[in-house]
């Protein structure tokens, strides 16, 4: 009776952590079995993507740091052709699942988890993902029930989907400082693994592909010797540029071999969206690199002063040198924007355009869905082609899903970029913040004659960014239960009183 109230008298302390369930051990044994029953399932029909299986499940359920991370190296740097000769259903053109689909997936299951535990807040900009998801559902079965090619519904269902999955995956590491950190490393890595990839394959000419994600395009439209332009990775080029911009110029490193490397990964990206020779994205970027010196205050402003110039002067004489005749190349794409009368990819996108407006007009509220296509073509100029694709990603959105869902998916981008972080945050937050609001306003540019809501090498990434635009000053994803009102140990752990 005496140690049961001198019990009670005691101050309530959790109980010793060694008491208490490991939730991570217990997560890696779940994983550990799924992945082996899965494993076991696939080993005698398809080897390879059993072994993939055995990778990609406990990565998605037991490290979602590096979960993040493949899924956005992976949709970046790897081709579809190779990512769909892996997939765990169907096969090369084929309805099925890509390894990223099925690390997408598991992850959402894992956030899902965390919030139905209380361990992660069901909060706005979630259940903004729950609504976007619920969008595309919707725009699939309308594309099918339509006539749709299913196979090519799928594909762009998958496209827009990475870029919300990404978002959902990234919400709880954006908002836990350790996994933020992690994080960063690892966008420094894929950023030279971006860059090197680039100049990999304009130095081995590799072919360009049919899923137009690699290798490069004979010709430059305009010029009069171009030898081609690049294409793969086109589209993370400015971001990654931008957001090591921001970071070099914000003055808040101290650590030089950090500096040198984010240096490496703005010149080796800034010498492949060169060699691209897409107007629109070197327009972007530079768009997007101006914004972030304004936003990012005085030091940031006397820092691009000075390492502009040194940085342009040190690419054009390293062009001169070792490529001389892609500076002329360069300045004739430049120059013709003088001539866009007798510009091909001009008037391509213009009629297609028109067609699709024309579909926009017929539907503006339910769209015509995933997998829907369209038949233009132009007399003495172009022949006629079915497609489900076109260049301006704001039409293409609008046709596939619909006027108000369409505004409702741009609108929810234009915040992020509006979005300005709490006084006194965290600095490298801000940094990443910075950077992250300037590459999605670059992607917003991009969009209006390149389709960046429908490109599988950069949807990922998009989610990411608006992840880190909406993460809040003090957000901390928990590692354990919610604490009690007043201070005191979560219910649970509270040490019980002896019998009485």
């Amino acid at each position: 009776m005496t140690w049961a109230v001198a019990g009670r008298n005691r101050p309530h302390r959790p109980a010793p952590l060694a008491s208490r369930p490991d939730r991570r051990t217990l997560r890696t044994a779940c994983a550990a079995v799924l992945a082996a029953l899965v494993f076991g399932a696939l080993l005698p029909g398809d080897p390879l993507t059993a072994v993939g299986a055995v990778v990609v499940i406990p990565l998605a359920l037991g490290a979602p740091v590096a979960a993040l991370s493949v899924l956005v190296a992976v949709t970046v740097l790897v081709p579809f052709e190779v990512q769909d000769q892996f997939s765990l259903v169907g096969g090369s053109g084929r309805p099925g699942l890509l390894l990223v689909d099925v690390l997408m997936l598991l992850g959402m299951c894992r956030v899902a988890w965390l919030v139905l535990s209380r361990r992660l807040a069901l909060d706005r900009p979630l259940l903004v993902a729950a609504a976007v998801t619920l969008v595309l559902a919707v725009a699939l079965a309308w594309g099918i029930a339509r006539g749709a090619d299913v196979s090519e519904a799928g594909h762009e269902t998958r496209r827009v989907m990475l870029g919300v999955g990404a978002f959902v995956l990234a919400w709880p590491v954006v908002r836990d400082k350790a996994a933020r950190r992690r994080l960063e490393g690892a966008l420094i890595a894929l950023g030279l693994a971006l860059g090197l990839w680039g100049l990999v394959q304009w130095g081995f000419s590799i072919d360009y592909t049919s899923s137009a994600d690699v290798g490069i395009r004979r010709g430059v439209d305009l010029t009069s010797a171009g030898r081609g332009s690049l294409q793969g990775g086109l589209y993370a080029y400015p971001v990654a540029v931008t957001l090591a911009w921001a970071a070099l110029v914000s003055g808040r490193l101290r650590s030089v071999p950090v500096r040198w490397l984010l240096a490496a990964v703005v010149c080796l990206n800034a010498v492949c969206l060169w060699l691209t020779y897409e107007r629109t994205f070197w327009v972007a970027t530079a768009v997007a690199c101006a914004t972030v010196v304004v936003m990012s205050g005085a030091q940031a402003r006397r820092n691009a002063a000075k390492w502009v110039p040194v940085g342009a002067v040190s690419l054009l004489l390293s062009l001169a040198v070792l490529a001389p005749g892609e500076i002329r190349t360069a300045l004739e794409r430049v120059l013709s924007v003088n001539r866009l009368e007798i510009d091909e990819s001009y008037s391509y996108r213009v009629i297609e355009s028109q067609v699709v407006l024309e579909e926009i007009r017929g539907r503006p509220l339910t769209g015509s869905g995933f997998g829907a296509t369209v038949t233009w073509g132009k007399e003495d100029t172009f022949a006629p082609l079915t497609t489900p694709f076109i260049h301006n990603g704001y039409l293409w959105l609008a046709w596939k899903i619909g006027v108000p869902a369409a505004v409702f998916v741009v609108a929810v981008i234009v915040a992020a970029v509006l979005r300005r972080g709490a006084p006194g945050e965290d600095p490298r937050l801000h940094v990443l913040r910075v950077g992250s609001r300037a590459s999605l306003l670059s992607l917003l540019l991009t969009t209006m004659t390149f389709p960046a809501f429908n490109t599988l090498g950069v949807t990922a990434v998009t989610g990411l960014l608006v992840a880190v635009c909406f993460c809040g000053r003090d957000d901390v994803a928990s590692a354990g239960p919610p604490p009690v009102p007043g201070g005191g140990a979560p219910e649970q752990t509270r040490p019980r009183a002896g019998p009485g």
